[in-house]
C-alpha cells in the first residue's frame, strides 16, 4: 500500500519536480529542532515562525502530539493553536488539515504481551504510548528521564497484562543503558520474528516497537495525500534512524550535522548540528531564501 501510494504521488508530480518550490516542511523534533538540552534556540524559533507564514510546517516525530507541543514550548503552542497537520508516534498517529485524524494504528495485543514478557525477562524498563498518554507498570529512572525531556509523565497503571487488556497501545519503548539496548535489539527481533518493526528514534538508550511497516515515511505519505501536496514540494529535516523513510520520500532532504553517517548518506544535504541551528539554516536555504525572505526579517518576528 505504502509503495503504491509513493508511486502514484511520484507519477503525478514528476513534471513539476525540477521547478516546484517547497510548499511543506516535515521536520523532526528531537535532535533536530531541539538542542541536546531539549530546548529550541531563539534563532530557530524565529526562523520556524517565519517559515510558517510562507509554507505549511508539520512536526514529524516519534513523540505523541502532547509531548511534541510541550517540548517545543511557545512554538508548539502556536502549532496547537493553528491545528497544524503532523505525524506523531513515528507515523502511527497522523493529523491532516483542521486537525482531522487520518490514522491511529495500534500494536496487536499479543505482540504487546510478547514485548512486555521480553522486557521482564531481561530486566529492562518498558513504557507504552496510547494516543497522547504514556503508560508504565512502575516508576524508575527512565520514566523520570522521559518526563524531564518534556514528554507526559508516564502514568503508573500496574502490571502490563492489565495495561494491555484495558488500553489501546500504539507503540512500546524499551529503555536501558545504550550498550544493553544494543545487545538486546537482535534478541528482541528474533523473538518477535518479523511481526513488528524495531526502530531507534534518537537516544541509543531507547528502542521502540511499532506495528509492522509503520514509519514516519508512511505517515507523511498519508498526510501529503490528504493535503494534495506532492513529495517533490516537501522539505524533510531529520537526524535519526526513524527519519530515513521520510528523508527518502521528500523532494529535498536535509540531515542534521549531529546525525549518524547512514542518515547523512540518505539525505540530499547535511546541515549544521542541532546546537548550531542546523534546522533553521536548512529552512532559510530551502524555504525563505527562494522566496526572497531574509534572515533579518525572520529575526524581527516576535
Amino acid at each position: 500500500m505504502a509503495v503504491a501510494l509513493t508511486s502514484i504521488l511520484a507519477a503525478l508530480c514528476v513534471i513539476s519536480r525540477p521547478t516546484s518550490p517547497i510548499q511543506l516542511v516535515c521536520c523532526d523534533i528531537d535532535g533536530t529542532l531541539l538542542t541536546p538540552q531539549h530546548t529550541v534556540t531563539e534563532h530557530t524559533r524565529r526562523v520556524v515562525l517565519q517559515a510558517m507564514e510562507e509554507v505549511q510546517f508539520c512536526p514529524c516525530t516519534g513523540r505523541g502530539r502532547v509531548g511534541a507541543y510541550q517540548a517545543l514550548g511557545s512554538l508548539g503552542q502556536r502549532m496547537k493553536e493553528e491545528q497544524t497537520p503532523g505525524v506523531f508516534l513515528n507515523g502511527l498517529i497522523v493529523y491532516g488539515p483542521d486537525a482531522e485524524l487520518l490514522s491511529d494504528i495500534a500494536l496487536e495485543d499479543d505482540i504487546s504481551r510478547e514485548v512486555a514478557s521480553f522486557a521482564a525477562d531481561h530486566g529492562v524498563s518498558l513504557v507504552g504510548f496510547s494516543g497522547d498518554r504514556s503508560l508504565c507498570a512502575s516508576r524508575c529512572k527512565w520514566t523520570s528521564f522521559l518526563a524531564s525531556a518534556h514528554d507526559p509523565d508516564p502514568e503508573v497503571l500496574g502490571p502490563w497484562r492489565s495495561i494491555i487488556a484495558n488500553h489501546r497501545v500504539n507503540k512500546l519503548m524499551l529503555l536501558d543503558d545504550a550498550e544493553r539496548m544494543s545487545e538486546l535489539r537482535p534478541l528482541l527481533a528474533e523473538r518477535l520474528g518479523g511481526v513488528a518493526s524495531l526502530v531507534c528514534s534518537g537516544p541509543p538508550e531507547m528502542l521502540e516497537v511499532l506495528p509492522f511497516g509503520a514509519s514516519k515515511g508512511t505517515g507523511v505519505e498519508l498526510m501529503l495525500s490528504a493535503m494534495n501536496v506532492c513529495p517533490s514540494q516537501v522539505l524533510a529535516i531529520g537526524d535519526a534512524e526513524n527519519d530515513l523513510d521520510m528523508l527518502r520520500l521528500a523532494g529535498i532532504s536535509v540531515a542534521m550535522g549531529n546525525a549518524k553517517a547512514e542518515v547523512q548518506a540518505a539525505a540530499d544535504y547535511v546541515s549544521a548540528a542541532n546546537h548550531e541551528n542546523g534546522a533553521a539554516i536548512a529552512i532559510d536555504r530551502h524555504v525563505l531564501q527562494p522566496r526572497g525572505v531574509s534572515l533579518a526579517l525572520a529575526d524581527a518576528i516576535a
